[in-house]
């Protein structure tokens, strides 16, 4: 990996590495851990009946790779948010998935390379019980570096990740830092630190300087720091740490030479309410420079000229960042966003670069190198970008010295989606159970459009001028149409919001036997008025223009019966009337000739009602046949034509007694 690159991948500020002045003191095993972060994201509820919710869960573990950690695997205490302090409701474990080993070159006069930087990712799927509290997780690893200067003895501390999760209740991912937790800076300089972090749901984020955990027995252990230090002075009386809650930037100086471990919490905010907060265990190596102390590098007016934006999906953004150097020394800018996610997906650039990421992180770098002055511009256009809250674009320039210096410089992005220059036309009163229809007011060129709602269902077509609607249950309802740019994307929907008011309450058969499909009665529960029935497969008898009609159906046919309001005449209630299938029809008439047609003696649905009885009678009242459990089997070549005569009894007790003729 290119240093330019690794100062922005890894802490915009300083290079990002472990102090070679410690190598001697590591011990062979077990002392290793830098810092590191656990993070989560809210899935499903489409786990176990016991434990529905479902969270994918990141640990981001860095530690020095010579003494690789024997810890393949981790254990996770789960506790209740609220409630955390005792027995955990779950213990998980969670595998090692991958280990990146980040290697740095050798700046111009800083002599012995330095070690490398390893991060270990470790990824798990938990499914947990519903409560309305939430979640505490700890997790506790073994054990930190040997040499921490603001430590009482590090190689006793362990490092404890923390993060509260929201209940599935409140659907919500933890925010994500942009930089590894390792930060090299001069001793006896001001260094700017980027340790922002970036929130795939758009809420706010405050940083709030913390302490470093050391054990979670079943209360918070911090570490011991050692005497003069503390935390909020872990470069001791004479050293500064200032942290920018809105934004992450740190600003850091040191006295003397060492490693220093401190933590940040970061704070997730969704209209003004505490969501969770996250922690972030860190380390800072303070180091002597060779070579003279340089100017700083300094971003050119033109750049800082305007650092906030707006645009609406699909347009593009373009802007210009420039830095130079006073001494003329090489210099390198990068860019740090979630924007620069690499090729594909979000469409952003800095230097034409897509930008790159380590370890899964969802916040991307692109670097620009130059001698003495380094310019480049960050491009972005795309559709699906708009959310609440800006996207931050941090940009470093850093000159690649020995006595390295930074500065910072954070450009924000809102991206709102398109006006959408067009309404909803439609009944915004309707009745439960009705069909509606809705059409587009103007939006010329915004085509195709796309409607959804609330409260029903759309059929048929979703993406035209019009659309008809289904709606459901009484209550509220919205229906809503996007339209599309020119570019393709969709623009805010306009609305039209819907009052779904309950319908007619009809009373009468929804089945009736072949034999009883006349004089059916229907009622409706209103008042006296002028109700307007139809009806398919039928006839109004009587009744149309009251409460109460009598209809005749056809035999066999489903009917579809429908009543208006007097006064709301688009609110219709339907109801189906279909044969009963359960009926016994006897038909009258066989036919036993051989042509499949009426061979036997027939009862429709008897297959409905098992071991039915029947017996037949000639005209003279001689029993001719008896079955226990009829199956229309009665008849055949030799059965005489003429009249005979049926008793039929169910196992439910209902008698039937008929006759039918025998035709050759």
């Amino acid at each position: 990996m290119r240093l330019s690159t690794l100062k922005a991948t890894l802490l915009p500020g300083g290079l990002l590495l472990w102090l070679w002045l410690f190598v001697g003191l590591l011990p062979a095993s077990a002392v290793h851990l830098l810092g590191g972060e656990m993070t989560y994201k809210y899935l499903d509820a489409k786990g176990p009946a016991d434990k529905p919710w479902r969270y994918e869960l990141t640990m981001r573990v860095y530690f020095n790779p010579n003494t690789d950690p024997v810890e393949q695997e981790l254990i996770i205490r789960v506790y209740s948010r609220y409630t955390h302090y005792g027995t955990p409701i779950q213990l998980v474990k969670v595998n090692r998935i991958s280990k990146t080993v980040i290697t740095v070159p050798t700046l111009p006069g800083c002599g012995q390379a330095a070690p490398p930087v390893a991060l270990g990712l470790y990824v798990t799927t938990l499914n947990l019980p519903v409560t309305n509290e939430g979640f505490w997780l700890s997790c506790t690893n073994s054990n930190r570096i040997a040499g921490i200067t603001n430590l009482k003895n590090s190689v006793d501390e362990n490092m404890t990740l923390e993060v509260e999760m929201t209940p599935g209740t409140v659907v919500n991912s933890s925010p994500v830092f942009a930089s590894v937790p390792v930060a090299l800076i001069c001793v006896g300089a001001s260094s700017f630190v980027a340790n922002n972090a970036y929130d795939a749901d758009g809420d706010q984020l405050v940083y709030v300087l913390s302490k470093p955990i050391s054990a979670y027995l079943p209360l918070q252990v911090p570490v011991a720091y050692a005497p003069g230090y503390s935390e909020s002075q872990p470069f001791g009386p004479t050293g500064l740490l200032a942290l920018n809650p809105s934004t992450g930037l740190s600003t850091y100086f040191s006295p003397a030479q060492g490693v220093f471990q401190l933590a940040v919490d970061v704070q997730e905010y969704r209209q003004g309410l505490l969501l969770s907060t996250m922690h972030r265990d860190m380390q800072v190596v303070v180091r002597t420079c060779s070579g003279p102390s340089g100017l700083p590098p300094a971003f050119t007016a033109a750049s800082l000229a305007k650092r906030d934006f707006t645009i609406r999906g699909g347009q593009t953004l373009a802007f210009d960042v420039a830095a130079t150097d006073p001494d003329g020394d090489p210099l390198t800018l990068t860019a740090s966003s979630a924007l620069l996610d690499g090729p594909g997906g979000i469409e952003a650039s800095f230097g034409n670069q897509p930008g790159t990421n380590v370890g899964a992180n969802p916040v991307g770098n692109a670097s620009i190198k130059g001698v003495g002055t380094v310019a480049g511009t960050f491009r972005l256009t795309g559709c699906g970008l708009d959310r609440r809250v800006p996207y931050e674009v941090v940009v470093t320039a850093a000159d690649e010295v020995c006595n390295s210096q930074t500065v910072v410089a954070t450009f924000r992005i809102t991206v709102a989606r398109p006006i959408f220059p067009g309404s909803v036309l439609g009944t915004a009163d309707v009745c439960a159970q009705s069909a509606a229809t809705y059409s587009v007011l103007g939006g010329t060129g915004f085509s195709p459009f796309q409607w959804s709602v609330e409260g029903g269902q759309v059929l048929g077509p979703a993406t035209g001028p019009t659309v008809q609607v289904l709606w459901g249950a009484t209550g509220t309802g919205l229906v809503r149409v996007n339209g599309t740019t020119d570019l393709g994307c969709p623009t805010q929907p306009a609305t039209l919001p819907v009052s779904i008011r309950p319908g007619l309450s009809v009373t009468g058969p929804t089945a009736y036997c072949l034999t009883a499909a006349t004089g059916l009665r229907y009622a409706v529960s209103g008042p006296n008025g002028n109700y307007q029935w139809t009806i398919t497969n039928g006839t109004i008898v009587s009744g149309q223009g009251t409460r109460e009609v009598v209809v005749d159906l056809s035999p066999g046919a489903t009917a579809t019966l429908r009543v208006a309001e007097p006064l709301f005449t688009s609110c219709v209630t339907t109801l189906l009337v279909s044969p009963d299938d359960r009926c016994l029809y006897f038909y009258n008439v066989i036919t036993p000739n051989g042509d499949t047609q009426n061979e036997t003696f027939a009862i429709k649905n008897i297959e409905r009602h098992p071991n039915t009885a029947l017996t037949i009678f000639n005209r003279w009242g001689q029993k001719l046949y008896h079955s226990d459990d009829y199956h229309n089997t009665y008849g055949n070549a030799t059965t005489a034509p003429g009249l005979y005569y049926y008793l039929c009894q169910t196992a439910e007790g209902a008698i039937y007694k008929g006759w039918f003729e025998v035709f050759r």
